[in-house]
């Protein structure tokens, strides 16, 4: 798992589809293909102020 870089956290069902593409894509084994930490807090920011979503 941690040495091959596959070990990671379960993420429910009923987790939101966009928040679920933002992990595992956080979680890319190739760094360069990661979201820039610029990227993550737009993205966060766009996801929390959709109307239904509390945070």
């Amino acid at each position: 798992g941690i040495v091959n870089n596959t070990l990671r956290p379960h993420v429910p069902s009923w987790c939101d589809p966009e928040w679920r593409k933002l992990m595992e894509q956080c979680w890319a084994p190739d760094p360069s293909a990661r979201p820039s930490f610029t990227d993550i807090v737009r993205r966060l920011r766009m996801m929390t102020e959709k109307p239904g979503v509390s945070g």
